[in-house]
């Protein structure tokens, strides 16, 4: 097939025309990095490799607009593309080429992530396994990061951090002495600490107020 005529369809795509009535429509990218030009003689398979190209281009752009937007495991990356109609092939290819090029990071997203959440929401180790793991981390990685981010004492000092919040509020409100004790172990139970953590923090906030 030979091209008769490129015309710029937008500011950031391209038609082809062919000599037998075929139209493309290339992202410039795409367009440009192939060299074509008026003249040029195409192959059917060719034809159908620049096709396959041009929507890996637009694939990878829609997955760099959603990294842009906040950090992603590669897990929720593959979903959220799926659930734009993307083929399943394309999505591995673009995945593993991002993740060759540091672009997605799954331990740097898990470190990132389980960082805001022990910090602002007071997460325990069951809460943070799970949620990485509801992300299609590696459970290697979640080892590493429950390793890093609860050292000796530490998962302890969150617990007994978010019960003196906790308690603060519930006092406030006059809440009975037995209804704060089970408010308390219901909030730090939802937050992944286990029940050991929990009575230890309990005990002592009750105990000391």
């Amino acid at each position: 097939m030979r091209i008769i005529k490129v015309a710029k369809k937008d500011d950031k795509n391209v038609i082809i025309f062919f000599e037998n009535d075929e139209k493309l429509f290339l992202a410039y990218e795409v367009f440009l990095k192939n060299g074509l030009k008026k003249n040029d003689n195409i192959s059917e398979s060719r034809f159908s490799l620049l096709i396959e190209e041009n929507k890996k281009y637009h694939l990878k752009q829609k997955a760099f607009q959603l990294l842009g937007r906040r950090h992603h495991s590669s897990f929720e990356l593959k979903v959220k593309l799926k659930q734009k109609g993307y083929d399943e092939n394309f999505i591995n290819e673009v995945i593993s080429d991002l993740k060759s090029k540091n672009y997605l990071n799954d331990y740097e997203f898990a470190l990132s992530f389980v960082s805001e959440n022990i910090k602002n929401k007071f997460w325990g180790k069951k809460k943070v396994e799970a949620e990485l793991f509801k992300r299609g981390i590696d459970r290697n990685v979640i080892y590493r990061i429950i390793e890093e981010k609860f050292p000796l004492n530490g998962e302890i000092n969150n617990a007994m951090e978010l019960g003196k919040k906790k308690l603060k509020i519930f006092l406030a409100r006059k809440i009975e002495k037995e209804q704060i004790k089970k408010k308390l172990y219901s909030s730090l139970l939802s937050k992944g600490y286990d029940y050991e953590i929990c009575k230890k923090v309990v005990e002592d906030l009750i105990s000391n107020e």
